[in-house]
C-alpha cells in the first residue's frame, strides 16, 4: 500500500503545514522527519573575516549570530559555490540582518529584521562572510526546516460533539484529526484510556527559509538516505482534490 499524504492545513505564507499521513508505520514517518531535519540542502555562513569591531560584542559572538541567520535558497546553484556576504555598519544604530549585502541576490538573509548588534557612537562593525551549501547532518546552521509527528487518535463511540474546547464538531475528517490530537478528552474511551490508529499520523512541517513547507517535504522525500525498501516506497500526495503520485527511485 502506498503511503498517502493529505494536506490538512497551512498558514498564510505556507511556511507551516499539517498533513495526515496514512498507510505508513512509525519507522517510515520518523525517517521522513529525520530527513527533513538533516538531509535538505541549504545555505549558511561558514567563514567570517572581521576587519573592524570595537563594539561590546566579541568577534566569536557576532560570528555565531551571523552563522545562524537563515539564508534564502535557490535550486541550480552548485554544491561547491561560495557566496560572499559583506557588512559595513557604524553607530549609533542597531544592526539588522538586512544590512548584510550578498554578491548573489538569490542567496541573502531570509529575514531582514533579525538584530545582530547594537552599536554606540563611534563604534564600527566591518566584516566579510562566506556562505556555502550544506545539510543539517553536517551542522545545525544548515537546518532549514523542522518536522514532528503524532499518531491520529481514535474517536471513541459517543464522543462526537462532546468537546467544546478544540473539536466541538468532531468527526472523522483530517481537520478534526488535528484538533483531536490536541485534546485528551476526545481521545479517552469510557475507561479513561487513550487509543491511537497504528497507521495514521499527523505530520507537521515548518520551513525557516523561502522554500514552502510542502516543497521541503518533497525535498526530504527525494533526499532521504534510508534503506532501499524505505526509499523505494511510493508516496501519494493529495492536495485540493488532486492526487499526485511520487515514485521515489532507489539510487
Amino acid at each position: 500500500m502506498a503511503m498517502k499524504i493529505e494536506v490538512v492545513r497551512k498558514n498564510d505564507d505556507e511556511s507551516k503545514a499539517w498533513y495526515r499521513v496514512s498507510g505508513a508505520d512509525t519507522e517510515f514517518v520518523n525517517a521522513l522527519r529525520r530527513a527533513i531535519i538533516a538531509e535538505i540542502p541549504s545555505f549558511a555562513v561558514d567563514e567570517i573575516d572581521i576587519y573592524e569591531n570595537n563594539s561590546v560584542l566579541y568577534n566569536e559572538y557576532i560570528a555565531n549570530r551571523i552563522g545562524l541567520i537563515p539564508l534564502t535558497y535557490e535550486d541550480g546553484i552548485g554544491d561547491d559555490v561560495k557566496i560572499t556576504i559583506g557588512l559595513n555598519a557604524e553607530g549609533p544604530a542597531i544592526v539588522y540582518s538586512g544590512e548584510l549585502k550578498s554578491t548573489d541576490e538569490k542567496i541573502r538573509p531570509f529575514r531582514e529584521t533579525i538584530p545582530l548588534a547594537k552599536l554606540k557612537e563611534n563604534q564600527r562593525l566591518r566584516l566579510e562572510a562566506v556562505a556555502v551549501k550544506g545539510t543539517g547532518k553536517q551542522h545545525a546552521k544548515f537546518q532549514c526546516a523542522i518536522a514532528s509527528y503524532s499518531q491520529v487518535p481514535k474517536l471513541p463511540a459517543g464522543k462526537k460533539n462532546l468537546c467544546k474546547v478544540h473539536c466541538a464538531e468532531s468527526g472523522e475528517d483530517a481537520k478534526d484529526a488535528v484538533a483531536r490530537e490536541k485534546c485528551d478528552a476526545c481521545k479517552m474511551d469510557e475507561k479513561g484510556e487513550l487509543s491511537y490508529k497504528a497507521d495514521e499520523f499527523i505530520f507537521f512541517v515548518e520551513s525557516y527559509n523561502n522554500i514552502t513547507a510542502e516543497d521541503q517535504l518533497k525535498a526530504a522525500v527525494k533526499n532521504r538516505s534510508q534503506p532501499d525498501e524505505i526509499r523505494s516506497r511510493p508516496v501519494r500526495v493529495l492536495r485540493a482534490g488532486h492526487m499526485r503520485r511520487i515514485e521515489v527511485p532507489v539510487p
